[in-house]
């Protein structure tokens, strides 16, 4: 029998109870964050360079150098005008 593939894993819903934020960051924390996240994960399809040099170049592409941090809302991060 033929293996199928798994199918592709679909973004978990967002918690109400945080918010998203994106954050523009200097060119420099965003290679950091991108060799990070390629350098410790388990997907094994590709080879961890070319997926680091690909995921730089759309980045480049789009010229986003921005993060998304996820916040809870709480009386604090109300205070500090974090979140809605």
């Amino acid at each position: 029998m033929a293996q199928q593939s798994p199918p592709p894993a679909v973004p978990p819903r967002p918690d109400p109870g945080y918010q998203e934020v994106s954050v523009p960051v200097p060119r420099a924390v965003t290679l950091i964050t991108d060799v990070a996240k390629v350098m410790l994960s388990r997907d094994d399809r590709q080879d961890k360079v070319q997926t680091l040099i690909d995921k730089r170049r759309a980045r480049s592409e789009k010229r986003e150098q921005s993060l998304t941090i996820t916040i809870p809302r709480n009386a604090f991060t109300r205070t500090l005008g974090l979140v809605d």
